[in-house]
């Protein structure tokens, strides 16, 4: 059996209900997709486009958040002369040989903050490195126990980048450094 039917008919409403039954029958929308899938074709693309929807909503939201977070980050910024390492640039003197803690506890910070030294002060040049001719090893406990001091592995002194670094700094603060001491 064909699967046309292919009679004339011959009044004009016959055709158009002839066409509409045809348009009917080939609509696609309605056909199950998957195995077990008895949802239509519409439905299933209606829930994949708000999926889609709702990822790019959350995709958004997660760029302003890091976004957000990356603003106030800015804003915590230290003043310029007020960093740790430029706290640290202003204690030191020039031509004098110091240890990292040394410069840490000079500056008022944390001993957590001495890794400055090697990773801005080093870094940019604004002081030097030498090996310590005092420093005699790892101190055991009963050479502590007993008073010895221990000395630090590397001095660092400013250089002369460095000291024209340290008399840029903001006089402000400089002078409330120095008013410190």
């Amino acid at each position: 059996m064909p699967a046309f039917d292919l009679q004339f008919p011959a009044d004009s409403d016959e055709w158009l209900a002839n066409i509409w039954r045809l348009l009917d029958e080939a609509d696609q929308t309605w056909r199950f997709t998957k195995k077990g899938d008895k949802r239509p074709l519409c439905d299933i693309e209606a829930s994949v486009s708000a999926k889609r929807r709702v990822k790019a909503a959350k995709q958004r939201a997660a760029a302003e958040r890091i976004l957000a977070a990356a603003r106030a980050r800015n804003l915590c910024r230290a003043l310029p002369g007020q960093s740790i390492a430029d706290r640290m640039l202003r204690v030191m003197r020039p031509g004098e040989w110091l240890g990292m803690g040394d410069i840490a506890r000079m500056a008022g910070v944390h001993k957590s903050g001495r890794g400055k030294v090697h990773q801005v002060l080093l870094r940019r040049g604004w002081v030097e490195k030498a090996r310590n001719p005092a420093y005699q090893g790892i101190l055991d406990p009963w050479q502590i126990k007993a008073g010895a001091e221990p000395e630090p592995l590397h001095l660092y002194r400013l250089t002369e980048l460095g000291e024209r670094i340290r008399a840029a700094l903001p006089e402000s603060q400089a002078s409330a450094d120095r008013s410190l001491r």
